[in-house]
């Protein structure tokens, strides 16, 4: 404890430096702005992200401990951490989310058993340097700039997004591949686009990392997720789920995946995997529920250990067998489907945001049976 708390000591006394806010970047890198400013990195902010929000209130709702991941800028993140300072809806930096400034100034990271601590390159006084991938880098009137190993292989993401356990030593997050390292969270989750780096592009630039950050909130990465496959047999089909990603199905405890399918005859449904839930089909959805020390669900937080835990590794393939009386004409048909927040749990925080609370189609696969 002594150790984590230098270590947070250190890190509150590397950012009390004169703060650029995510906005001041627009004036050089205008669509790198858009795109970011629309990113759930920038809205991370217990003051702009509703669902980190109400988790906190029915939670917590007399301290908040979260700000190392969602308000990391912060100056006061020492306090932040322990939940003896409350957000500032004032302040630039609690509404900055994870800000451009700060990203692109970790030059270091403390990885520990509960999770993970980033450090910033910025010392006071100091002209900044920005960190990135880019070979002969120029620099500006507003920051240095330099190239750093871990924007090349990922481990600028690991402070945030390597795991976290809450004070009973439950993992309640996990963005590691199945061998606890990181994948390319870069390469997909940041994609090259067309483009310039910034609008004066002195070096002719014909394309930038993407910084939109696309995950569970983007219909086109979550129809990149998964590979579905059906397959005739004696006795009805099989349905074969590959997972695509370098990471679990589900990382983010709140998370609902599954797949919904259905057989037609003469244009009607007359065979469904679920009727109200998918949860009725156990083996084609993916679901963490925690429990409490008394076994009932609960929120990650207070959570003793796990009351379900459906989950399919990175690169792993999953084949599931129904049995059900087939006619030559009938079609199979097979989808995916992501929800950002299980309907449940919305419910119960009461969240109003209908992008958060809709359903993402992904992958589709269609059998006809002869």
């Amino acid at each position: 404890m002594k150790f984590l708390s230098l270590l947070l000591l250190l890190f509150t006394f590397t950012l009390q430096a004169q703060y650029q806010d995510s906005k001041s970047c627009q004036e050089c890198h205008e669509d790198i702005y858009a795109e970011h400013s629309h990113s759930m990195h920038h809205k991370s902010s217990i003051l702009k992200d509703e669902v980190h929000r109400k988790v906190v209130e029915i939670t917590t709702p007399d301290k908040y401990s979260c700000a190392l991941c969602h308000m990391p800028a912060t100056k006061n993140l020492a306090g932040m951490i322990r939940g003896m300072d409350r957000p500032n809806p004032k302040e630039v930096r609690h509404q900055d989310g994870v800000s451009c400034f700060y990203c692109h100034q970790i030059n270091n990271i403390y990885h520990a058993k509960a999770f993970n601590i980033n450090f910033s390159s910025y010392r006071e006084g100091e002209k900044p340097t920005f960190f990135g991938n880019l070979d002969n880098a120029d620099d500006s009137d507003n920051h240095k700039t330099g190239k750093h190993p871990f924007y090349q292989d990922s481990e600028v993401c690991m402070g945030c997004h390597s795991h976290k356990e809450n004070k009973h030593e439950v993992q309640v997050c996990n963005g590691l591949d199945n061998f606890n390292k990181k994948s390319d969270c870069i390469g997909c989750h940041m994609p090259k686009k067309e483009g310039i780096i910034e609008k004066f592009d002195k070096k002719s630039r014909s394309e930038y990392a993407s910084h939109e950050f696309l995950g569970i909130h983007s219909e086109e990465m979550v129809k990149k997720a998964v590979k579905l496959e059906l397959t005739q047999s004696k006795k009805g089909f099989s349905l074969s789920i590959t997972n695509m990603m370098g990471h679990a199905i589900i990382t983010q405890p709140m998370r609902l995946k599954f797949v919904k399918t259905v057989i037609k005859r003469n244009e009607e449904v007359i065979w469904s995997n679920y009727k109200e839930s998918p949860i009725e089909d156990k083996e084609a959805t993916f679901i963490i529920v925690f429990k409490d020390e008394n076994g009932k669900a609960t929120m990650p937080g207070s959570a003793r250990g796990f009351k379900v835990q459906q989950n399919l590794a990175a690169l792993e393939t999953k084949v599931i067998d129904y049995r059900v009386k087939l006619k030559k004409g009938d079609e199979v048909s097979s989808m995916w489907m992501s929800y950002i927040i299980n309907p449940r749990i919305a419910k119960k925080l009461d969240i109003t945001d209908k992008e958060t609370t809709r359903v993402y189609q992904g992958a589709q696969t269609h059998l006809l049976i002869h």
